[in-house]
């Protein structure tokens, strides 16, 4: 079972999903999908009380659902921005399934030119500080700088990882 964590537009879902489809069975579960079934009220997670609480039940929630594929023959594959809160519940509740966690980490100008070609645009004090946050974690696996690397390069950095 593989977490794969960064900053937005580190690249999370392009990994993972070219991850999944080199394997025969594969899910990937993506927390903005899970975070988006919070519908009223919906918090981002740095939103008060109630943004960290959505964001601590998603969490438990993707584990039941990590569990249930594994338990049915599944590899998993999990897109995160892990927390040092947040990877303490992942390592409890997944770790009898041999979790690892990469964290994909571009640098900030990257990561800014990618953003630049998503919309809508996060406010950049908000980017800059999940940024800084990530620059700090440390509970991975493995960190991949994937500034200069295509998807498929660090899909195959990650894929004995799976």
């Amino acid at each position: 079972m593989l977490i794969l964590t960064g900053p937005t537009a580190a690249g999370k879902n392009t990994v993972g999903f070219l991850l999944a489809k080199q394997r025969q069975r594969c899910a990937v579960i993506d927390f903005g999908a899970i975070r988006g079934m919070f519908v009223q009220p919906h918090r981002k997670p740095w939103e008060g009380k109630e943004g960290k609480d959505q964001k601590l039940l998603g969490v438990k929630l993707i584990c039941m659902l990590a569990e249930g594929f594994a338990m049915a023959g599944w590899d998993v594959i999990i897109l995160d921005v892990l927390t040092d809160e947040t990877v303490v519940i992942y390592r409890q509740l997944l770790s009898r399934f041999g979790l690892r966690i990469v964290q994909l980490l571009p640098t900030f100008s990257e990561l800014e030119r990618r953003l630049d070609e998503r919309s809508p645009h996060w406010p950049r004090d908000q980017f800059a500080n999940v940024y800084q946050q990530q620059c700090a974690y440390e509970h991975y696996d493995l960190r991949i700088d994937n500034t200069t690397l295509s998807p498929s390069q660090v899909a195959k950095l990650c894929a004995d990882l799976v």
